[in-house]
């Protein structure tokens, strides 16, 4: 079993150009996202549950923070296109380490609040610029048979990253809550040098690329080519991936918030325990079973791969309810624990299944197509999820929340999701 792990996390054969960029890409990844760790709405939320007090309605902003970014995928595709893709995203990681250190200042009262929020939702609108167009690097520097095993090297490296960083902030916080400023300053200074690391990546045929988008961007009919809508019509199969995509995102993010108001408020766990629940245990569960998933996704159709990945989503919320319906610690963690196992596979999957629909001219278009959609799914769903949980007490309207059942609606949304990906992988199996 060690041996077979072992083999999954060996480094994939590189060009010699592919493996400068890896490796620079490792050093990057070492650092870099000890500052955006600081940036997760699992973590920023417990910090502003307990030490800033806010609303349940600010909760659910937090959470939704990182999925407002992603409304701007397009935006961030179409500003990127035909420039110099690791300058560019340099510019945007500093202007993401500006938001780290905004948050670092933020004085516990309702300025602090809204800095706090402002903070959150800036820094993830930037951090899709960075993600939009480190997903096109990728693309060009790692071929498809070992794509998602190189960039799966990666993802455990910023799983590790995140793991220890949220793990030590929890009992940091707990001995002493003020001294979330000097993580966040200290988080700041590794994302500087993640920067610089990032800069000396080489992009492989970027020239070549940056030709073929400005070529597609003077040509005669590019906007129906690349326009949101037209993707989804033209690609019939690609729009199908997206719904169900999109059936599986909002179950998972309509229950962040709850969870945190859930285990903060409701069950009154310390910092340690709460940043454990809501960020520790999946990521770190992640780390492990991120490689067998990359191992897979590099031998099969993104189709094939979420039809076998997402029926863990069900398992999770499923035991997110009863954990919730019993008010039983234990019974959350092993829901966050298979919920763990899924991300490993889910954030593969979520970072390259596009490419197995678009071809190359297309890759931002195809990327933003899918960024954008998560970006619609996760900045309303966290607010409806905290609206059913908890219910409606504003002026006249009175109703009551569903509590522990709305766990229970998300894993029924999955099973739609799991059952969906089935059927689309079947047919294209058969080419209908």
């Amino acid at each position: 079993m060690i041996s077979r792990f072992k083999s999954l996390i060996a480094r994939p054969p590189l060009p010699a150009a592919a493996q400068r960029a890896f490796r620079y890409e490792q050093f990057s990844e070492l650092t870099l996202p000890v500052a955006f760790t600081l940036l997760e709405g699992g973590l920023v939320g417990v910090i502003a549950a307990k030490i800033y007090q806010v609303s349940p309605v600010v909760l659910a902003v937090i959470t939704a923070a990182p999925m407002f970014g992603n409304l701007s995928s397009f935006f961030w595709s179409q500003l990127a296109n035909a420039r110099t893709k690791v300058r560019f995203a340099n510019v945007v990681q500093i202007l993401t380490i500006c938001c780290v250190l905004a948050i670092a200042l933020a004085p516990v009262n309702d300025a602090g609040v809204w800095l706090l929020v402002l903070g959150m939702v800036l820094s993830r609108l930037l951090i899709t610029g960075i993600i939009t167009v480190r997903s096109i690097v990728w693309s060009l520097n790692y071929a498809r048979a070992v794509r998602a095993r190189t960039t799966g090297r990666l993802q455990i490296i910023t799983s590790l990253v995140t793991v220890v960083v949220s793990s030590a902030v929890g009992p940091l916080l707990d001995a002493n809550p003020d001294s979330f400023r000097w993580v966040y300053l200290g988080g700041a200074l590794f994302g500087a040098v993640g920067v610089y690391f990032f800069s000396r990546v080489n992009v492989i045929g970027e020239a070549r690329q940056r030709v073929l988008e400005r070529r597609a961007a003077r040509s005669v009919g590019t906007e129906a080519r690349f326009g949101f809508f037209e993707i989804l019509k033209r690609d019939r199969n690609y729009a199908s991936y997206q719904l169900y995509q999109f059936t599986a995102g909002a179950a998972n993010m309509i229950i962040e918030a709850p969870l945190v108001y859930l285990v903060t408020r409701q069950l009154d766990a310390s910092y340690t325990v709460s940043i454990a629940l809501t960020m520790v245990i999946p990521f770190a569960v992640s780390v492990i079973t991120l490689p067998v998933w990359a191992a897979y996704l590099d031998r099969v159709h993104v189709t094939e791969f979420r039809a076998r990945q997402s029926v863990l989503w069900v398992v999770s919320q499923a035991l997110l309810w009863f954990g919730a319906f019993t008010g039983s610690l234990i019974w959350i963690a092993a829901s966050r624990l298979v919920l763990g196992i899924a991300r490993g596979g889910g954030a593969l999957a979520w970072q390259l299944g596009h490419n197995d629909f678009s071809d190359q001219q297309s890759l931002g278009a195809y990327m933003g197509v899918h960024v954008t959609l998560t970006g619609i799914r996760g900045a309303t769903m966290p607010f409806l999820g905290i609206l059913l949980y908890l219910g409606v007490d504003f002026a006249d309207i009175r109703l009551p929340g569903i509590g522990a059942g709305l766990f229970l609606l998300a894993a029924l949304l999955s099973v739609i999701s799991w059952g969906g990906f089935r059927r689309l992988h079947r047919r294209m199996a058969t080419g209908d």
